[in-house]
Order: C-alpha cells, then sequence, then structure tokens
C-alpha cells in the first residue's frame, strides 16, 4: 500500500531532481534524443492524468474561491505580456510573428499557447520551432529561482503559489515549483495549479482575439485568413476532469474503506485501510515526476545557437515582467 500522503516537500524535491536530471541528460549525452518519442508521450498524455489525479485532494470550493480572485488579473497579466513583447521585439530588431509567439507562450502557457496561437497568424514553422525552445528553455531556468526566492520574500503559501502560477510559464514548472514551497508545499502546490489552470482557462479567448486582430490587418490582401481553429477545444479536457474529481472529493464520493480480509488473502487475516482520495494523489504525483523529467529531456541548450541572441534577449525580458507583475497580481 502506498501511504495516505507523502511529504510534499520530499514531492518537491523529486519533480526538481528529475527536472535537472533529465537537463542533464540531454545536453551531455547526445544518444539520449532516442527517448524523445517517450518525453512527449508523458509531458502531452500522461501529464494531463496526473493533474487530473492531483483534483482528488483538492476541495473544490477552494477552486472557486481562488479562480475568482485570479482572474481579471491573469487576463490583464496576460494582455500586458503580449503588448509588452510587440514593443520589445520592435525594440530588439525581432520579427513581429516571431515575438508574438514569444509573448504567447510566456504570457499563457508555454509552447502550447504557441502551437496554438502559430497557425492563426500564420507564423512560419522555424519561428514555431525556434519560440518553443526559447519558451521551454526559459520556463525551466526562470522556475528555479522561486522556491529560493519565496522564502527571502516571506511569502506565505498562497500568495507564493498565485505567483507561481501567474509567473511561470508552462504547467509542469509552475507545479514543480509551487510544491517546492519549504513551510507548506500542499497548499502552495494546489494554489499554483489551480492558479495556472485559469490562466489556460484563457488561451481560447486570447487565441480568437489574436485571431480577430490578424484577420482585420489582412483583410484589404486575403479572403482566407490563416488555418481554421477550434475554439472549443482550446480549454483542455482535463480542466475540466480535474474539476469534476474535485467536486466528486468535496462531496464526499471518493471514499476511505476498511477491508475485512480472511486468512485466505495472501498477508493473511486483518483489516486493510483504502483512501481512495489517498492513491489517486499518489499516482498523480508519480506521473507529474516522469512527465517533469520528460521535460528535462527536450530542454535542448544547442536549439538557441541559431537564431541569434535578440529573440531570447526578448524572451528573457518578458520573463522578468511576468514574474514580477504576477507577483503584484498574487499580492493583491
Amino acid at each position: 500500500m502506498w501511504p495516505e500522503q507523502s511529504p510534499w516537500p520530499g514531492f518537491a524535491a523529486c519533480v526538481l531532481l528529475a527536472l535537472l536530471a533529465g537537463m542533464v541528460l540531454r545536453n551531455l549525452i547526445p544518444a539520449t534524443a532516442r527517448l524523445k518519442p517517450g518525453a512527449d508521450a508523458m509531458i502531452k498524455k500522461w501529464l494531463p492524468v496526473g493533474i487530473v489525479l492531483l483534483g482528488a485532494r483538492l476541495d473544490f470550493y477552494l477552486f472557486i474561491d481562488v479562480a475568482v480572485q485570479v482572474l481579471l488579473g491573469s487576463a490583464a497579466l496576460i494582455v500586458g505580456i503580449i503588448l509588452l513583447t510587440r514593443l520589445l521585439s520592435r525594440w530588439c530588431g525581432v520579427g513581429e510573428k516571431l515575438g508574438l509567439m514569444i509573448g504567447m507562450g510566456t504570457a499563457i502557457c508555454g509552447s502550447s499557447a504557441i502551437v496554438a496561437a502559430a497557425p492563426v497568424v500564420e507564423v512560419r514553422g522555424e519561428d514555431v520551432a525556434y519560440s518553443i525552445g526559447i519558451i521551454n528553455l526559459l520556463g525551466v531556468t526562470t522556475m528555479l529561482p522561486f522556491p529560493l526566492l519565496g522564502p527571502l520574500l516571506e511569502l506565505d503559501a498562497r500568495i507564493y503559489g498565485a505567483w507561481c502560477g501567474l509567473g511561470i510559464h508552462a504547467t509542469p514548472q509552475v507545479i514543480a515549483a509551487g510544491f517546492a514551497h519549504p513551510l507548506d508545499g500542499h497548499t502552495a502546490g494546489e494554489t499554483a495549479t489551480i492558479v495556472k489552470l485559469v490562466r489556460i482557462s484563457l488561451l481560447g479567448p486570447a487565441v480568437f482575439m489574436l485571431g480577430y486582430w490578424y484577420a482585420l490587418r489582412k483583410r484589404r490582401h486575403a479572403a482566407h485568413i490563416g488555418a481554421p481553429v477550434k475554439y472549443s477545444k482550446l480549454v483542455p479536457g482535463f480542466v475540466l476532469l480535474f474539476l469534476g474529481l474535485a467536486l466528486l472529493r468535496t462531496v464526499g464520493l471518493l471514499p476511505e474503506v476498511t477491508l475485512h480480509m480472511s486468512e485466505r488473502w495472501f498477508f493473511g487475516a486483518g483489516d486493510v485501510h483504502v483512501d481512495v482520495t489517498g492513491l489517486l494523489s499518489q499516482a498523480g504525483k508519480w506521473l507529474i515526476t516522469a512527465a517533469i523529467a520528460g521535460v528535462g529531456l527536450l530542454t535542448e541548450l544547442r536549439t538557441m545557437k541559431g537564431g541569434g541572441v535578440q529573440p531570447l534577449l526578448v524572451g528573457v525580458l518578458a520573463s522578468i515582467a511576468i514574474a514580477a507583475a504576477g507577483l503584484w497580481v498574487a499580492s493583491l
């Protein structure tokens, strides 16, 4: 039997170690490139499952409370960061569409936002690949100081978690940093996950507005603008499943049961306590740890060589801006 609840600081340490180990292996041992299909599968297929299972320990009313508080702040943050990256791109001589992809990835949910937005504004494949490389690299590197800065700034668990959810690029990085709070990783990690899911839920409206803006600009020159986008699919299904599992837990439909085993039981007669919530949550932690190791395995520093310094500079400045603005919004 898994324990009812393993220590959250231990979980955070495992997650960070998995991330760093993946990065070291990928950049020091070229043969690990063969692991890319498996790493992709862990991130795209199993990370959402792990996030859903974390919902087994979440109070549904906590989600509603936090989501209402951060929704407007998240929306303002997304708009501000996208506008900022457009200005930074002009100042640094970076192409408009490349800068826009860096802004989308920074403001909402990393590479997923870039993939969703690229067809709408007809971004070249090389710009998509390079912006994803920048966002993945910066997302990993900027999340590492958060667990160190949190105690220095004397942030309580909920403010720290909201800061992680607002100021870090992609979901795996948010979860890793959130649960790394040294005093109350459970509360901080839950809050970080909730806030990040609120940001993800704004991807659909953001892509819609981006497509509308681009269509207005291109109306004089083209009757058809970009590739069609199914906006209904931009809110991932795992967000709804996460909420559903949290609701089941809140209304008491994830039971704790005691099985009275007879002498025929493999371990002999006795009572076996089964905590469904604990089992699901523990399984989620293992899946998240494996997925974040996959993030490390996909973080290749050499991809930054060919695109020049200017786009990376835009990404760095945007990352600093969202971290600072995210802290301000979280403190409200």
